[in-house]
């Protein structure tokens, strides 16, 4: 009976230390949560341009120099679309046409037409067994390559949306260290 009764005060003191770390806990989160909201907050209001001057002198000390266009951070967006089931990983710009393709968690390449101020779907590129991370054109626009979680790459051709390469080669390296 005096070891069920020193259990039961001893679960109760459990049982308040453990609401106690929950409540410090969520009180980090909402501190955390807050600093996060003013600083997504300050970002979306700083409207700051960057100026061709600006651009120009920055890139031509680093590679020599160029040409610029004048540029500034937009201010609202131009098309809104949804474009995958999820996470939206990988976005890239055709070299060619007013073509863009988009990688996400659902293991989908999609090529979208934007020529119109619309995204039409033009194809859905489909082989990758997990995430696709990361897209890429060629320098022609008639070739996609798309690298995802399941340590692969594959090509498509964009005009029949064929794959014609995969390649897995990535072999984790195991190491011995010795004493």
């Amino acid at each position: 009976d005096e070891n069920r009764e020193l259990v039961v005060r001893l679960m109760t003191y459990k049982s308040k230390d453990a609401e106690k770390l929950n409540e410090e806990n969520d009180h980090l989160v909402r501190k955390r949560n807050a600093i996060m909201q003013n600083e997504l907050k300050e970002a979306a209001n700083d409207m700051r341009g960057v100026t061709a001057e600006c651009l120009t002198t920055a890139v031509s000390n680093s590679i020599g120099p160029i040409m610029a266009s004048p540029c500034a951070m937009p201010s609202k967006a131009t098309i809104r679309f949804d474009a995958h089931d999820g996470v939206v990983s990988a976005v890239k710009w055709s070299p060619v046409d007013r073509m863009v393709a988009t990688g996400g968690e659902d293991r989908k390449v999609k090529l979208w037409d934007v020529s119109k101020g619309v995204a039409e779907c033009k194809g859905m590129l489909i082989g990758s067994n997990a995430g696709v991370m990361s897209v890429e054109f060629d320098s022609t626009g008639g070739q996609i390559v798309a690298a995802s979680n399941d340590l692969a790459s594959r090509v498509w051709t964009v005009n029949d949306q064929r794959l014609r390469e995969k390649s897995s080669t990535f072999q984790p390296k195991k190491y011995l260290y010795v004493n």
